[in-house]
């Protein structure tokens, strides 16, 4: 918090999300001490996960878990693009259906609705400290 430049010592709250490996915490800080403090048992790997069953399920390819944490981080969004599908990556694995090496082109769009799950869980978790938080 205090390097991204948020005024902690403010009467006023700053919330802080971040998203680890294993976990994401969500915390509330404000006159210089936590306010409001979660942790919630999702972070990048359920996102990584999340791509790997995504892709298995809909475009019958299986992908490693090093491929699934390029494509989050390359074309990995929260929020399907305005545009439609948005950029494109291809990515190589192995059909489910013949067991034979695979190629295909994924989107933003659908790496969007293949993290619609953890991203809502972290989405939660921030409504819950919110509605935590007094009024003043």
């Amino acid at each position: 918090a205090i390097g991204a430049g948020l005024p902690i010592d403010d009467p006023a709250g700053s919330m802080v999300v971040d998203i680890g490996g294993g976990t994401s915490e969500v915390a509330v800080l404000s006159l210089g001490g936590i306010v409001y403090s979660r942790s919630v048992r999702v972070g990048g790997d359920k996102m990584d996960q999340a791509i790997v069953n995504y892709l298995r399920r809909e475009q019958k390819i299986l992908i490693g878990e090093m491929s699934a944490e390029r494509i989050k981080k390359e074309i990995g969004t929260a929020q399907p693009p305005e545009n439609g599908t948005g950029m494109a990556l291809t990515v190589r694995g192995r059909g489910t259906l013949d067991g034979v090496p695979k190629e295909t082109e994924i989107t933003e769009a659908m790496i969007a609705e293949a993290l619609r799950e953890p991203v809502t869980d972290i989405i939660d978790a921030v409504k819950i400290a919110l509605e935590a938080m007094p009024p003043e």
